[in-house]
């Protein structure tokens, strides 16, 4: 493959947009890149995010664009070039940024740019406000954003000018996402890279309500690492690249790739109603026809198990607020008047069953008295669900089974990373338990819960939601 000159110039200009940024990642306080929530885009990114975009707008048309949290301006470049490759020559930019330290490289950057390429007509504006706080009246044709990520509080005046978006503790990404949508003329698109999580979850229905009426969802990249998108960082959460658009489209396109190279990269078409389950809004993310399969089994089940009658709720015992109630052993060496009672943590549990006590470093035993029964709940039977997990382990649900026998104590403490499922109207039968137990640890709900959950968190509220297949489960 022959590589033009321009294509190489264009090249290494990002790759050094990338290496000043690393530079600047590296010598930022980690207070600082937590407080404005900065994770800089690398330069294959860049390129890729920019050519999703339709470019189906009139060659003599000035393209308005707006790139909502610059950094070092790399995302606006990269669609700058591709527009140029496209024949376009006309641009009006607009670029927020905040971040004092990255400012005089996003000024250079733009202005190298422009000075490269005489034959463009290239207005620019660097806007050095908060972007959810200004009030913005000018629309769009295209918008590109690697958007901070950091948890807001509700009080935030981010989160009170946009409360009509936040429940919970909102993250201020969707924010972005969602002022941008409203931002968009009516041909307009707008290419994200974000965390999954809005995908799913409580906290982000109402977002997700707001942005899929708004806008109509059209691809999802997904990488099949978590480890390879932010150089020069660590990040935890799964990440994504959404591309958006104000013309419907009743269909969707899906992309993997092992990495931020897009060395190799797999390609799935399908319907946005197989994808988006209208029920919660959730979007489910498959890689494969196999799991368009599975959405297909799922999505048509008649019940979820909320609607079966059963319950969820997390542990109650966070064990580094209530040390002073904890014990290694079942009695106290000063008091021998103090009761104890079981405290299991997922650990307890090996191939499922439970294991108790152990021989362990962390404590089997919290006090069984007036301050801490409110941390304490009744021997039953209940089926113990791990609250966290990765894609990369064999089973993002990990289980336990609790049966009332196993324990002599009339109450138990549950460590707060872990889940139990339980009904209100009566126990659980140890036959129903291993019932729900086999469906939870079955492979087609282990492919359902890796398209709908991207976090490291399996929250409560989708195992609840979870719908019941009566093939799978027959209760």
């Amino acid at each position: 493959m022959t590589i033009s000159l321009t294509d190489q110039t264009h090249t290494n200009l990002l790759k050094t947009i990338e290496y000043k940024a690393s530079v600047y990642a590296k010598t930022t306080s980690p207070d600082q890149k937590k407080e404005l929530g900065q994770f800089f885009t690398d330069y294959h990114i860049a390129d890729y995010m920019a050519n999703l975009f339709s470019f189906n707008m009139p060659k003599a048309k000035t393209i308005e664009i707006l790139d909502c949290g610059a950094g070092h301006g790399i995302l606006s470049i990269s669609l700058l070039n591709i527009l140029i490759q496209k024949s376009y020559t006309k641009f009006d930019l607009t670029l927020y940024e905040i971040d004092p330290g990255v400012l005089q490289d996003l000024h250079q950057n733009l202005l190298s740019y422009k000075k490269e390429h005489p034959h463009i007509t290239l207005n620019y504006r660097v806007i050095e406000k908060n972007f959810i706080l200004d009030p913005i009246e000018s629309k769009f044709d295209l918008i590109i954003s690697n958007p901070p990520y950091f948890k807001l509080k509700k009080e935030s005046p981010e989160a009170k000018a946009m409360i009509h978006l936040v429940h919970g503790q909102p993250n201020i990404y969707m924010l972005f996402m969602a002022k941008s949508a409203d931002l968009l003329k009516e041909t307009g698109e707008m290419v994200f890279i974000t965390p999954r999580s809005f995908t799913s979850g409580a906290y982000f229905k109402r977002f997700r309500e707001y942005l899929l009426d708004a806008v109509s969802l059209d691809h999802i990249h997904i990488f099949n690492t978590r480890r390879e998108h932010f150089k020069n960082e660590s990040i935890l959460q799964e990440t994504i690249i959404t591309k958006f658009s104000k013309q419907d489209n009743p269909n969707i396109t899906i992309t993997s790739s092992e990495d931020s190279t897009f060395s190799y990269i797999e390609e799935l078409s399908t319907t946005k109603d197989l994808v988006v389950e209208k029920y919660r809004n959730i979007i489910c993310i498959p890689s494969s026809a196999d799991d368009l399969e599975i959405l297909d089994l799922f999505h048509t089940a008649p019940s979820t198990l909320q609607d079966l009658g059963y319950k969820i709720s997390t542990g109650k015992v966070v064990t580094f607020r209530n040390k002073e109630l904890l014990s290694t052993t079942p009695q106290s060496l000063f008091d021998k008047e103090k009761e104890y009672c079981p405290l299991l943590w997922m650990h307890n549990f090996k191939n499922d069953d439970l294991l108790f006590p152990l021989d362990h470093k962390k404590e089997q035993y919290i006090e069984f008295s007036d301050r801490s029964k409110a941390l304490l709940i009744p021997t039953q039977n209940y089926l113990l669900i791990k609250r966290f997990s990765s894609k990369e382990q064999h089973r993002r649900i990990n289980i336990g089974y609790l049966y009332k026998k196993d324990l002599s104590s009339s109450y138990v403490g549950l460590e707060n990373h872990l889940n139990y499922l339980y009904r209100n109207d009566r126990e659980l039968t140890s036959q129903e338990m291993k019932k729900l137990g086999s469906f939870l640890i079955s492979a087609e709900v282990d492919k359902y819960f890796r398209i709908l959950n991207g976090n490291t968190q399996v929250n409560a509220a989708d195992i609840l939601n979870l719908p019941v297949p009566p093939e799978l489960y027959k209760g």
